[in-house]
């Protein structure tokens, strides 16, 4: 009854989630009935299928279920109890630009040993990296916001690196930024960049490196 106090304290106080309501009013149907399903899964206090229900949607890439997640995990409400597993899945939720993922995530950081944080992003990486690899220009977007000042460990080569893969697959969101981290690196790292892009267009869309 502690964990489950702690638990709804942090979600629906700090959060506002009276039901732990998606963000994105516009989700596909599917992803929408399943955090439906979530909800009443919580509702009716059976939260051993509402975290089974949120890890599908979570390892589907969905990033209110990659939040959600997030919060089982931290609270121990239905999964065990693990920090660093919170983390995994708020990093890469706030990643995807979730604004309350972006919040709790700067919340569990002192929970989680400072060696992990880079790892952390390295995990969102390399789960970002696969589904952009099979598709999801989106991805690309959040790979690039990976490198940048504010998730801690900032690598202004790979931000410009996966924004000018973004800007090129139609993801204009990152156009401007793209423009004015251009200014910030060497020519030479600029051309090589620009090699690596179009060496990945190529392997992985190949219409766009046409």
């Amino acid at each position: 009854m502690k964990r489950l106090s702690a638990f709804l304290c942090f979600s629906i106080v700090f959060y506002g989630l009276a039901t732990f309501k998606s963000i994105a009013s516009d989700a596909p149907p599917p992803a929408a009935e399943q955090l439906q399903k979530i909800d009443d899964f919580i509702r009716e206090n059976h939260f051993n299928e509402a975290v089974s229900l949120t890890k599908a949607l979570a390892e589907s890439g969905n990033a209110e279920g990659e939040f959600r997640l997030a919060l089982f995990y931290w609270h121990g409400v239905g999964v065990g109890q693990n920090y660093l597993e919170a983390l995994h899945w708020a990093t890469v939720s706030a990643l995807s630009g979730h604004e309350k993922a972006i919040a709790a995530r700067k919340l569990m950081l002192p929970s989680v040993d400072t060696p992990n944080w880079p790892k952390t992003l390295d995990w969102a990486r390399q789960r970002l990296q696969k589904t952009a690899e099979a598709g999801n220009n989106l991805d690309l977007v959040a790979l690039s916001r990976s490198y940048s000042s504010d998730f801690g460990f900032e690598n202004i080569i790979e931000q410009y690196y996966w924004g000018s893969l973004s800007v090129a697959v139609g993801q204009d969101i990152l156009h401007k930024q793209r423009d004015l981290l251009s200014k910030k690196i060497a020519v030479t790292d600029a051309a090589k960049v620009q090699d690596r892009v179009a060496a990945w267009l190529e392997k992985f869309r190949k219409e766009q490196a046409q």
